[in-house]
């Protein structure tokens, strides 16, 4: 195609090394741990946990045992997985807004809501949304167009608006304008305060406990739950409409029972995937675009791989995600450094040994995989940005708990091809219109709020095409 350079043949960048958090040298004590995690998670890890793969903290009886080794963490969540259980910390900060959906359920009811729901996530299917997801990445451009030549703007809010678009038009029909806005609002109002409920489960305080924010994370899970209810209402009154989400989870009969779904278990797994289903692609988004940003070339590059993989076409279609290998690389990376949801959880049930360390029955286990992306004895150079890391010669080479930005074993989230899909499809489309620059100065820290925000959000200058 003329006008399009051979990606092949363009030099590599200049070495980047984006934003980070420092950790402290040595374990903090208690009450600095405890001020340090309310603030951002990240910063109270020492850095053993970076260079060791099992290290606990706590004197007596460790209040939390970090894993990042990668035979361990495949131990923990698959070949031992029935030894490694949930914890009650995820029930008691994500039931007030999720209930207990596929996220937080157990046993044959996690079992059944999940094999339900699997046939919506089937790769085939996905690539059926892939206009609705263009068709929302348009709008956004448009609207950015008609703003002129360049201005800056968060692009952590842009994204967050896009992938909205995108669940309320694909697995999610059917949620007005007023409504997802009440959504957006409160899902940010509860993960604002959500490391308090965090560190109190930590500490196994009471649950019933006062903490700076409590009574707004419970409005906003209750306004949540009442907009799906009122949502389920609506589609429980028009019997037959639609081939979404909704419909399935009407329609669906346990196995064994032949009972129907209950519209508590309905709106527990329908809050799930307007909470999940836009937060986490929304953020994998950010950090890619200010990646890119910091690192033109690469975006030169994909913006070059977009325009060739088209073809004659005008926009991103189903087809043209096969054809986007440095792309798919590129937001590996991004996942890499900047993994969505930064933590997992498990609890021990049984006294055990991890790599030495003794590990009692009730501990808290958490797989930190931002540590784990980033761990010194596993990548090399691990701060830096390389998407050619993930060359297929590269990433065969790793074990499939090295990387893991959606978790792993049975538990895997269920939703990975999608969001792969669609980070794929608005990147590819957002390139096609948009030029993103860095305005020199932004440097954001990476703060765990359930999922990985960038502190002060995204401001980038952004230039349309």
């Amino acid at each position: 195609m003329v006008g399009v350079r051979d990606v092949n043949t363009i030099p590599p960048p200049e070495k980047l090394y984006p934003p980070t958090v420092q950790p402290p040298e040595r374990a903090l004590p208690l009450p600095r741990f405890i001020a340090r995690f309310i603030r951002n998670p990240l910063q109270a890890l020492p850095r053993a946990v970076y260079t060791e793969p099992v290290v606990t903290y706590g004197s007596k009886r460790p209040l939390v045992t970090w894993v990042t080794d990668p035979a361990l963490i495949e131990r923990i969540l698959l070949k031992d997985v029935e030894h490694f259980p949930k914890t009650p910390l995820d029930r008691r900060v994500l039931t007030p807004m999720l209930g207990n959906g596929i996220l937080t359920a157990e046993g044959e009811s996690w079992r059944w809501q999940r094999k339900i729901a699997s046939p919506m996530f089937r790769y085939a299917e996905i690539l059926a949304y892939v206009p609705a997801m263009v068709e929302a990445t348009e709008q956004l451009l448009d609207t950015w167009k008609q703003r002129g030549h360049a201005f800056t703007t968060d692009v952590e809010d842009a994204m967050t608006e896009t992938t909205f678009s995108v669940i309320a038009r694909t697995v999610l029909a059917g949620i007005d304008e007023t409504e997802a806005s009440a959504v957006k609002h409160a899902a940010r109002t509860y993960l604002d305060r959500i490391s308090w409920e965090v560190a109190a489960a930590i500490l196994r305080l009471p649950p019933t406990m006062w903490h700076p924010g409590k009574a707004n994370m419970r409005t906003s899970a209750k306004e949540v739950r009442t907009i799906v209810e009122r949502l389920l209402a609506q589609r429980r009154a028009q019997p037959g409409s639609g081939n979404d989400l909704v419909a399935r989870l009407i329609s669906a009969r346990d196995p064994a029972t032949g009972e129907q779904m209950s519209d508590a278990t309905i709106v527990d797994n329908l809050a799930t995937f307007l909470f999940a289903g836009h937060e986490t692609t929304a953020k994998a988004l950010t950090w890619t675009l200010y990646l890119l940003a910091r690192a033109p070339q690469w975006q030169d590059r994909l913006r070059d791989e977009v325009r060739h993989a088209l073809r004659t076409s005008q926009r991103v279609s189903p087809g043209t995600i096969e054809r986007l290998p440095l792309t798919l690389r590129v937001l590996k990376e991004s996942l890499r450094l900047y993994p969505p949801a930064p933590v997992m959880t498990r609890l021990a049930n049984q006294d055990l040994d991890l790599a030495g360390t003794h590990v009692p029955r009730g501990s808290l286990i958490v797989i930190p995989i931002f540590v784990l992306h980033r761990h010194q004895r596993l990548w090399d150079d691990p701060g830096r940005f390389d998407p050619d890391r993930f060359l297929p010669e590269n990433e065969a080479k790793y074990p499939r708990t090295q990387f893991m930005p959606f978790g792993f074993g049975p538990r895997i989230c269920i939703g990975s091809s999608f969001a792969l899909i669609e980070a794929t499809a608005i990147l590819a489309t957002l390139l096609q219109g948009a030029r993103f620059e860095w305005d020199g100065r932004h440097a954001p820290e990476p703060v765990s709020r359930v999922t990985l925000r960038p502190k002060g959000g995204m401001p980038l200058i952004v230039k349309p095409l």
